[in-house]
């Protein structure tokens, strides 16, 4: 235990993924096991995990008016991330703590890549961005976005929360209905499967690919752990 417990002092790892991948809950199952540890874990996600990055991220999610470009997504992804590396996951790993995030750059590759902006530019944004403040490692969990939409409950024709007949009532929160991004064609969400599988051949810090389908949470997370025991950081 004490093993693992150096070989994670400091370092930055993303969970990123298809939707329905099972990547919060993987999140939260590691950060109790390393908790359980005694190793500091800093919990957090992208877009958001700051007070503006969350403004940022509602702004992408719901709160959008009229068609977003896709270059503008993909700035204010890069915004939010910028300020989640100042104000959370640099100061962390300065002080040796084990930081866990969904979503990261990985994820604006796949999904803004699935939308046609280019991943050479998203990759020369992103350093702009986020400095030399780079996963130690991405783990990619891997899942069909059919078996996704399955496990999410997402139904083909689902509303955005600005189509939704109640769209100005404040209780309508994020998780209630589907964001934009969730809401595309099943098509869209091919090619953003296909996008996470291309990562290894230009990202610039270690990806890892984790295949999730037919598998219960448990299970996966013994995967990931052994995957984080034969790391070489």
């Amino acid at each position: 235990m004490a093993e693992i417990k150096e070989k994670l002092k400091g370092k930055f790892i993303v969970f990123d993924g298809p939707d329905g991948s099972g990547k919060s809950t993987q999140i939260k199952l590691l950060a109790d096991y390393l908790e359980g540890l005694n190793i500091d874990v800093v919990n957090t996600q992208d877009p958001g995990g700051t007070a503006i990055g969350d403004q940022i991220g509602r702004l992408l999610k719901y709160d959008a008016k009229g068609k977003m470009d896709v270059a503008t997504e993909t700035f204010l992804f890069m915004a939010s991330r910028a300020q989640l590396v100042s104000e959370i996951i640099k100061p962390a790993q300065q002080l040796g703590k084990t930081v866990l995030c969904d979503r990261f750059i990985s994820a604006t590759c796949a999904y803004q890549g699935a939308g046609g902006y280019s991943v050479d530019e998203i990759i020369t944004l992103g350093k702009l961005a986020v400095g030399d403040i780079w996963p130690n490692l991405t783990i990619i969990l891997d899942i069909s976005p059919e078996e996704g939409r399955a496990r999410t409950g997402q139904q083909k024709n689902q509303k955005t929360k600005d189509k939704h007949k109640d769209a100005q009532q404040l209780h309508l929160i994020q998780n209630v209905i589907p964001d934009r991004f969730d809401s595309r064609p099943l098509d869209y969400h091919r090619k953003v499967r296909k996008e996470f599988l291309k990562l290894k051949e230009y990202y610039p810090s270690r990806i890892e690919i984790v295949d999730v389908s037919n598998s219960d949470e448990i299970s996966v997370q013994e995967k990931i752990l052994n995957l984080l025991m034969e790391t070489d950081f």
